[in-house]
């Protein structure tokens, strides 16, 4: 099974991705990290998941590690598949999706391309031990308050959960995360 593959970005729009990779040319779904980190005419290495099946050969190219297992996890929950999975990547960043799991944010997930509320559901049921690490208990009401707060001031959902990742809400009041989120935002 193919693990990573080395090539050089032909062509990067937000419909496709083309690499070569010595003669060979892949064509993919490019995710939210490949967008926003890779530039035509570069050379990279991607990780990578390779189906077969009756009807077709896929190859899944994913920016790093974190992402394939993303991937992966999301793959495996019930009525979803790899391509409904692929355009969630496609939407949000990984580290951003695993704290909405985490956090058992039903309304940020549902805004993820082709998930409802049913499926949002069964993504944060099946794959919340997947990603506990992001998110402690304590601090899950307060995300989700501070994220719902931000986004009712017209932010963008997935931008804020950068921004609150990267701040120690631990010690922090609701007041004053909303604060400081606002300064960075």
């Amino acid at each position: 099974m193919i693990r990573k593959i080395k090539g050089l970005i032909n062509k990067l729009d937000s419909d496709e991705i083309i690499i070569q990779s010595g003669n060979f040319f892949f064509e993919s779904i490019p995710t939210f990290r490949i967008l926003n980190n890779c530039k035509e005419n570069e050379e990279y290495i991607f990780h990578t998941v390779l189906e077969t099946n009756e009807w077709n050969i896929s190859l899944y190219i994913f920016y790093d590690e974190f992402e394939r297992e993303m991937f992966l996890n999301l793959k495996k929950v019930s009525k979803l598949g790899a391509k409904s999975a692929l355009k969630i990547l496609q939407s949000a960043d990984a580290e951003s999706i695993a704290s909405m799991i985490s956090a058992n944010d039903l309304n940020g997930l549902s805004k993820l391309p082709g998930v409802g509320k049913k499926t949002a559901e069964r993504i944060a049921n099946e794959l919340k031990d997947k990603f506990d690490v992001f998110i402690t208990n304590d601090n899950s009401t307060k995300l989700n308050d501070a994220l719902n707060a931000l986004e009712a001031l017209g932010f963008e959902r997935n931008k804020v959960f950068k921004v609150l990742k990267e701040m120690d809400i631990e010690n922090l009041s609701l007041e004053n995360i909303i604060t400081q989120a606002l300064k960075k935002l």
